[in-house]
């Protein structure tokens, strides 16, 4: 055999070799490949953290005590951008009635929680100021490995 022959019949073994990649022929198959996965929770962490840090964060950030950047990583888009607006709303009612930004420390008083189906969390996390206790309604989902709040209210 030539040198030429070996080298032909060594790329065909390579070329055999590969590994074949998986083609995205349509937007569908698109969706579905780089689109949201959603997850189990059981593959997920104990949410009862995300859920603490969560309720505490949302009221800071709308009490303007705290960046919502802070808790991005926590939210679905449609939910950081509604509390950026309801924070911004916020901080311009304190300045047009001329109130200063009072940090406040929260102390958790109950959880309340409830899984609708599997990789879902709703849950109501009562939170004690100094003169006012407020409850935080949070509907965690597990997408892409983590849980990710897909609605937060605050009564």
């Amino acid at each position: 055999m030539s040198s030429k022959e070996e080298n032909k019949e060594s790329d065909n073994q390579a070329r055999q070799q590969k590994p074949k990649k998986h083609r995205i022929k349509n937007l569908v198959q698109a969706e579905d490949y780089f689109g949201p996965q959603y997850n189990k929770t059981s593959e997920l962490p104990n949410p009862e953290a995300s859920l603490q840090l969560l309720a505490t964060g949302v009221v800071e950030v709308i009490a303007g005590t705290r960046q919502i950047d802070q808790l991005a990583r926590l939210l679905s888009d449609e939910v950081y951008q509604r509390l950026s607006r309801r924070a911004i709303e916020a901080r311009q009612l304190r300045d047009a009635t001329g109130q200063k930004t009072r940090y406040q420390n929260f102390s958790i008083r109950n959880m309340m929680n409830t899984s609708p189906r599997d990789g879902v969390i709703e849950s109501v996390v009562l939170l004690n100021a100094q003169r006012r206790t407020r409850a935080v309604t949070i509907r965690l989902e597990g997408i892409n490995n983590r849980w990710r709040a897909t609605a937060v209210s605050v009564l």
